[in-house]
């Protein structure tokens, strides 16, 4: 474009008040910034360079800041589903299926670094039960606001059982709950600690007979009004299936481990 093309489009520009070379400057100078804007957070660095040489060279004022760089331009980083902390919504469905989605994620997540060895498979509660696919423990939640979870497990060709519960341990007013586990007999094997962010952490072992093993973990939540209640057991199927191993496919460790992740997980 030049000074005749201009006069014919537009007729002759005032000289006193239009300088047409600097339109011209600063038209071609935007089309370079639009192009190099695409390369990204280097290239914007060049186009600034660009600008104030330009600016300079012509003796106008500073030319206008260009505009960020497109969000297309830099890669975006895709958000995955992480078991960051989550607070008790249980108040509506919605909110219960929150609950339910989160503590589903925290468990997996923690079961594959804890025992990347354990697979989740389906176990029947009771005869005639409808099957679940493989690969995830079931999850629901009861009209009183305990969330659980089962399944069966399996690892180095041992079957066993898995339950978990997130419940009210206060039991106020009639409120339906389950207190906190207390170390009593008949179970001798059972101690009380903190883990290292100080919740309080009661573990156990009970062997009720007939070659039954059961480990239990249970964890207070910071507000202390609920508890994550772990166990693994050593049978496969409903209440009061036969041993299927000697002893539970999750170790006590394992156990603890995955408790605490889900209880630090919770904020109340």
């Amino acid at each position: 474009m030049n000074q005749d093309m201009l006069d014919q489009l537009i007729g002759a520009a005032p000289a006193s008040t239009v300088d047409v070379d600097d339109v011209v400057r600063r038209t071609r100078r935007r089309r370079r910034i639009r192009r190099l804007a695409a390369g990204g957070s280097t290239a914007a660095a060049v186009i600034a360079a660009i600008a104030v040489g330009a600016s300079l060279l012509s003796g106008s004022g500073p030319a206008p800041a260009p505009a960020p760089p497109a969000a297309a331009a830099s890669p975006s980083v895709p958000v995955s589903p992480s078991p960051s902390v989550f607070a008790l919504e249980s108040g509506t469905p919605a909110g219960k299926q929150r609950i339910l989605d989160r503590l589903r994620s925290v468990l997996e997540q923690a079961t594959t670094e804890h025992a990347p060895e354990v697979r989740w498979i389906y176990m029947p509660d009771e005869p005639g039960e409808k099957r679940t696919p493989d690969g995830r423990p079931v999850m629901f939640a009861l009209d009183d606001d305990t969330f659980r979870a089962q399944s069966g497990v399996t690892a180095d060709g041992r079957k066993g059982g898995f339950y978990l519960s997130l419940r009210a341990v206060g039991c106020a007013g009639g409120r339906s709950c389950e207190p906190f586990y207390e170390c009593a007999p008949p179970v001798t094997d059972c101690g009380e600690t903190r883990t290292a962010s100080g919740l309080r952490l009661v573990r156990y072992v009970d062997r009720p007979g007939q070659g039954w093993r059961f480990y239990g973990v249970d964890v207070e939540l910071p507000d202390r009004r609920h508890a994550v209640h772990l166990s693994a057991v050593n049978y496969f199927g409903g209440d009061g299936s036969g041993p299927s191993a000697p002893e539970p496919v999750f170790t006590r460790a394992q156990l603890e481990a995955i408790a605490t992740d889900i209880a630090e997980t919770i904020t109340g």
